[in-house]
């Protein structure tokens, strides 16, 4: 297959439509994902990346017309008003063809793909005061001044004003958009009136995911800094050290592809993909705000993967009433041989470490029926199965563990913390 990639010099700027329909993406289609670093099993998109000069690019799904499209990434917004550069990248998707497209052939394809959208209804980023000394104070105030739009328009308030105002704050002043959003969830809640209350607890305003349950984001889980070891722990009984660290794609990719095709991986796990399609899936994956995957190590060694999630980001959220601190987790042990596997072990560091996070509630798993190891495993640490789901892929076994349930399994587990080493 010949690949034809065009990568003229970058001379454009975004327009302010190419940057609504932009958002238009990221908050009502939910077609987009963070793509990080430079590709290794895709020469033609990291042909591209290496013309663009930027580590981070928004990657659009637009499968259901045959392409996909990667635009430059300026800044990352943890409200979702992202600021973009140009020129993008559009692939048709069955012949794998990359070429350099300007704003017009953009917008061309978004408006092929939602054609009734129209970006006039969408808000730019805001003019917010410039040279602030203290934009916390000002957005104090800002809040103090609109409160009377929470109970008149509240959605449209947060979605469409307060949220262009955070990520502009974010952009402008590198103001911590997340404690933005701490702010604004205890200003609410505060104010305690029934129509807050209703909307605090909304997993969804409109199309767009709830964005004041970052009140509830833990970051030492999805956005984990570095990729040194966040845990480690001494069990006697087995004589070995347990440690966690979070996943490098550099380092780990190859490893974690073996793990995948093994024979007893491809039934339950399914993700016996190409090292292309694999990279991708964590490129996607780690530079995002929903979930993040970590490689467990014993003595030193690695010997299984489990990813994190954030259930309010995540499709499990439509098949039982979510909580903003509920996180999900997926587990898979590599060795097939007894002597190695320590998978008590394993899963309780595992809980260990999520359960020590402030923000989480409880912890929930969707390992399939098939799964009777698993389903034992996670029992034995104290999840209990609420119910049998459909998910789209899998006949799952809906599962819940709390705190106090670990500890009356493991009553010593109390008492332990994450021993967070230097990052690197």
């Amino acid at each position: 297959m010949e690949i034809q990639v065009i990568s003229p010099p970058i001379t454009q700027t975004p327009s302010e439509k190419i940057s609504a329909l932009l958002h238009y993406c990221c908050l009502e289609l939910n077609n987009s994902s963070c793509y990080g670093g430079m590709p290794k099993y895709d020469a033609p998109l990291a042909a591209f990346y290496k013309t663009t000069g930027y580590a981070l690019h928004l990657r659009l799904d637009f499968s259901s017309i045959g392409l996909e499209v990667f635009v430059p990434l300026q800044y990352f917004s943890e409200s979702g008003y992202h600021v973009f550069d140009l020129p993008a990248a559009e692939r048709e998707i069955a012949t794998g063809i990359i070429k350099v497209i300007d704003a017009d052939g953009l917008a061309a394809i978004i408006e092929r793909y939602a054609p009734a959208l129209n970006a006039m209804h969408i808000d730019p980023l805001p003019d917010v005061p410039r040279g602030m000394p203290d934009p916390i104070a000002w957005f104090e105030s800002y809040l103090q001044q609109n409160l009377p739009l929470l109970t008149a328009q509240a959605e449209e308030f947060i979605l469409h004003q307060l949220m262009p105002v955070i990520g502009t704050l974010g952009y402008h002043y590198q103001a911590d958009e997340i404690y933005l959003i701490q702010l604004a969830y205890r200003f609410f809640e505060a104010e305690g009136t029934d129509v807050i209350k209703q909307l605090l607890s909304n997993n969804k305003l409109g199309n767009t995911p709830n964005p004041l349950h970052k009140h509830f984001f833990s970051r030492a889980l999805i956005n984990p800094t570095g990729t040194g070891t966040v845990y480690s722990r001494y069990f006697p009984k087995e004589n070995i050290t347990v440690s966690i660290r979070p996943f490098d794609v550099d380092r780990d990719l190859e490893m974690v592809h073996e793990w995948f095709n093994r024979e007893h991986a491809k039934k339950i796990w399914k993700m016996d993909w190409s090292l292309q399609q694999l990279e991708t899936y964590y490129r996607t994956m780690l530079p995002g705000n929903a979930a993040h995957s970590y490689i467990g190590e014993i003595n030193g060694e690695p010997t299984y993967n489990f990813e994190v999630y954030w259930v309010v980001r995540d499709m499990l959220a439509d098949y039982y009433p979510a909580l903003p601190t509920d996180y999900g987790t997926h587990q898979f042990i590599a060795p097939t041989d007894p002597r190695k596997k320590f998978a008590s072990p394993s899963t309780q560091s595992m809980l260990d470490f999520v359960f020590a996070q402030p923000q989480v509630g409880k912890m929930v798993g969707e390992g399939s029926v098939e799964s009777l190891a698993a389903i034992m495993n996670k029992a034995h640490v104290g999840f209990r199965i609420e119910k049998v789901i459909e998910l789209p892929h899998k006949k799952a076994n809906l599962n819940f563990c709390y705190r106090e349930w670990y500890w009356a399994k493991f009553p010593e587990a109390q008492h332990i913390t994450p021993q967070t080493e230097k990052q690197i």
